[in-house]
C-alpha cells in the first residue's frame, strides 16, 4: 500500500484550482465539498487523510489512489498525492509544475477580467503561456 506525501504549494482560490484541474484534463471529473471527505486508496480502502477537492482514483489513472486538496485554516490548499501516483502514473514534481502553471494562468484570468480587461491566452513552443490583456 503506497502512502500520501504532504506537498505545499501555494493554492487559495478554490475556482482557480478547480479551473487548472480542468486545464490539465480533469473537467467534470472534480468533486469540490464544503466539509473534507476521505480519500480512498487503490483498493477502495478509506484512507486517513482527507480533502476538500478530490479527483477520484478511477480518474487518475491505473492502481490509482484518490488526489486530494484540503483546505487550510489560512485558506491555502495542502495537496495529497501518493508516492505510487507520483511515481508511476506521472503526478510528480513536474505535474505539480503544470499545475502551478494553470493556476497562475486562471488567476490572473480572473483577476483581469474583475479589471475590465480582455484576454487573449497564446501557448508557446517551449510549453510557457503568454496572456495578453487588453481593455
Amino acid at each position: 500500500m503506497s502512502h500520501y506525501c504532504e506537498v505545499a504549494i501555494e493554492l487559495t482560490d478554490e475556482g482557480c484550482l478547480v479551473a487548472a484541474l480542468s486545464r490539465l484534463g480533469f473537467q467534470g471529473k472534480v468533486e469540490v465539498h464544503q466539509e473534507a471527505q476521505t480519500l480512498y486508496g487503490y483498493m477502495g480502502d478509506a484512507r486517513s487523510q482527507k480533502a476538500h477537492i478530490i479527483i477520484r482514483r478511477q480518474h487518475v489513472g491505473q492502481a490509482a489512489n484518490d488526489l486530494g486538496f484540503e483546505r487550510q485554516a489560512d485558506g491555502k490548499y495542502r495537496v495529497w498525492v501518493s508516492e505510487f501516483d507520483q511515481s508511476h502514473n506521472g503526478y510528480d514534481n513536474a505535474w505539480l509544475g503544470r499545475l502551478k502553471q494553470a493556476y497562475g494562468i486562471e488567476k490572473v484570468r480572473k483577476e483581469a477580467k474583475k479589471r475590465g480587461y480582455r484576454i487573449a491566452e497564446e501557448k508557446q513552443d517551449n510549453g510557457t503561456v503568454r496572456l495578453v490583456l487588453r481593455r
